[in-house]
């Protein structure tokens, strides 16, 4: 299996040192309106956007990832927490248990059936490099990204405003996302993040729930007994 998850950047340098681990997001007239919005229109919506989450200090949510690659379209689904400043847990189900935590500290990615375990630090730059930035309470989406009304891909979600984001910075190991949001709530529907290689990953959420209780230890990670561990850092 190759499944490309881009959770952050860390994850995609694990991903890609070893191609089977999977890591832990009608173009009618949502594509026209989309297209219609002036600049200032795109940027008042992000400012909304940001504004919401600026709010929310833990988000849980069911989620759907596939990933786009010639000649491959693979899926995942689970279910994804995270809480203020950097706590993730993704817990894919199907087909396959993995398992996905940043404990602020390290990362790890456990995968039950290969019986093995990749850590790897978990630093701040890389954290304010991941395209889930604004949700965990890091940067700002305006001076990070620059922002327009997405015009190649299809809304899925009636309601909601579809825009692409362009790092600013010169390789933060992906060229664009698309997010999908509702126009409303400012809720976070689905991402979409392009590969420099045109390869595509797409997170679809459901489910979502923000500023609810979350224990610390759920985001705590015990190496299982007797399985491989191979720290990512020192390769």
């Amino acid at each position: 299996m190759r499944l490309v998850g881009f959770a952050f950047r860390g994850i995609l340098r694990a991903l890609r040192a070893r191609p089977r681990v999977a890591a832990a997001l009608a173009i009618g007239p949502f594509l026209l309106g989309s297209a219609a919005w002036s600049q200032s229109g795109v940027e008042d919506l992000i400012r909304g956007l940001q504004k919401r989450y600026a709010s929310v200090t833990s988000v849980s949510a069911d989620f759907e990832q596939t990933y786009r690659a010639p000649g491959i379209v693979q899926t995942e689904s689970g279910t994804l927490y995270m809480k203020k400043p950097g706590l993730m847990r993704w817990e894919y189900r199907t087909p396959e248990e993995k398992l996905f935590v940043a404990d602020g500290r390290d990362t790890y990615l456990y995968v039950p059936e290969d019986r093995q375990v990749l850590v790897r630090r978990y630093t701040s730059e890389e954290l304010q490099s991941t395209p889930l930035q604004f949700l965990l309470g890091r940067g700002r989406i305006l001076e990070s990204f620059e922002v327009s009304a997405e015009v190649e891909i299809q809304a899925r979600i009636e309601g909601t405003a579809l825009m692409r984001l362009v790092p600013r910075q010169s390789d933060p190991g992906y060229a664009w996302m698309a997010i999908e949001f509702d126009e409303r709530t400012f809720d976070l529907r689905r991402l979409v993040i392009r590969e420099h290689t045109g390869n595509t990953s797409e997170f679809f959420l459901t489910n979502v729930r923000t500023n609810i209780r979350m224990d610390s230890r759920q985001f705590s990670f015990k190496i299982p007994k007797g399985v491989e561990v191979i720290h990512m850092d020192e390769k």
